[in-house]
């Protein structure tokens, strides 16, 4: 079918494909960009976490503003915890996993000059007690950890465990191992050096978790002390999963409550638990952006399919004078198949352009991340199809036409 004849065609009829192309642009403006912001929300839920979360609980609200933890206070928690049945390791941490009350933000620059924001993890025996998968290199070594805020090991590299994402982004294809990272204000000084690499580790601060930042985090070897914030990674013996639970509970009252200020109440739960309620509020936005999605796909398909089907009534003697000059059902299918891709493609550029703009005149607004050039073509994609099933009703309908109606009113 000649472009031309449907060009011609769609001139001397005007206003519906003028609806329909409006309503496509739109729909398609919509769309693209609720698929973005939809997948920004489920990044974060489908990234490996790299934990082994089926026997691991977290401890954290246990928060002293107005005094610092010492080592001894840190420790004797630790022990207490590692007394109560079912505990097969404990560690005591200045960030994990899910737990979003403490975030720790660092930058690394690495030999292929990428800069990259991550979350450091600090605390004793991490790797061990978060069930992670080392891939390469070693764990920290007794030696290495020191205590937070403290003067120990300062003037030689500090040793990090980084994830295998990281590694990438930092040193491409080279070995991480050995190689020494800096901050991009300070190129000069001991700086970081890497002396393993961990499969994955999901970041806590989830807003920046998207685009495949989720692995940007670190291990470092201190030991929490002189710090008024403190968290604590409990890994269980899986067959006494609930009784180590509340077993860690009473074991953190009896050890903190009397430290706590008034009103303070610490928080034990499982990882799963944890991860289902940092996760609620994504959830409840997918499912407003699915209502969103389906919303526009419904009154898109019901208005195409109803502008097309008036169309097709109202060209019924005409579709009738080309059955009786010859053409075949398919003919007259394709006819309108092919009309309908024309308008809707029109559609589609300008709902991509729409999109695009309507984007970066909201991200003036309000805080929206900037709608990746690469989403247009997969909204465009679903609008194309979703036009043509919505005319497809119609077009059969138009293709079972018998020829007689073209004598009617002759």
């Amino acid at each position: 079918m000649s472009i031309r004849i449907l060009f011609s065609s769609l001139r001397r009829n005007s206003l519906m494909p003028s609806l329909v192309l409006l309503q496509v642009a739109l729909a398609c403006a919509i769309l693209c960009n609720v698929l973005f912001l939809a997948w920004q929300q489920m990044e974060p839920m489908l990234a490996p976490s790299g934990v082994d979360g089926n026997d691991l609980i977290l401890v954290d609200g246990l928060d002293a503003p107005d005094r610092a933890w010492t080592a001894a206070e840190v420790q004797a928690g630790t022990d207490a915890l590692r007394t109560v049945p079912g505990v097969r390791a404990a560690s005591a941490a200045l960030g994990l996993p899910m737990v979003v009350s403490f975030v720790n933000m660092r930058a690394f620059r690495g030999p292929t000059g990428a800069a990259v924001g991550v979350n450091v993890y600090e605390g004793y025996d991490l790797l061990d007690t978060l069930g992670l998968q080392l891939v390469s290199g070693r764990n920290f070594l007794p030696g290495e950890y020191r205590d937070l805020n403290s003067e120990q090991g300062k003037g030689v590299p500090e040793p990090v465990i980084i994830t295998q994402s990281l590694a990438r982004q930092l040193f491409g294809d080279a070995s991480p191992l050995g190689q020494v990272l800096h901050s991009p204000e300070e190129t000069k000084g001991p700086g970081s050096v890497v002396v393993g690499v961990v499969r994955h580790l999901l970041r806590n601060r989830m807003n920046v978790a998207t685009d495949g930042r989720a692995d940007d985090t670190v291990l470092t070897p201190e030991r929490v002390a002189t710090s008024p914030w403190l968290a604590y990674a409990v890994r269980v013996d899986p067959a006494m999963r609930e009784a180590a639970l509340r077993g860690v509970r009473k074991a953190i009252e009896s050890q903190f409550d009397s430290l706590l200020p008034v009103g303070s109440k610490p928080k034990a739960e499982s990882y799963a638990a944890r991860r289902d309620k940092v996760f609620k509020s994504r959830r409840a936005t997918l499912e407003l952006f699915a209502g969103v999605a389906l919303t526009v796909v419904i009154v898109t398909v019901i208005g195409i399919m109803g502008l097309t089907g008036f169309w097709v009534q109202k060209r019924t003697r005409q579709i009738g004078i080309r059955r009786a000059l010859g053409a075949r059902r398919i003919d007259i299918l394709r006819y309108f198949l092919a009309e309908n891709a024309l308008i809707v493609g029109i559609g589609v550029v300008l709902g991509m352009t729409l999109a695009y703009f309507g984007n970066a005149w909201l991200m003036r607004y309000y805080e929206l991340p900037r709608l990746p050039w690469t989403w247009l073509p997969l909204g465009a994609l679903l609008m194309l199809l979703l036009g043509q099933l919505a005319v497809l009703s119609p077009a059969l309908r138009a293709a079972r036409v018998p020829p007689v109606v073209a004598t009617r009113s002759v």
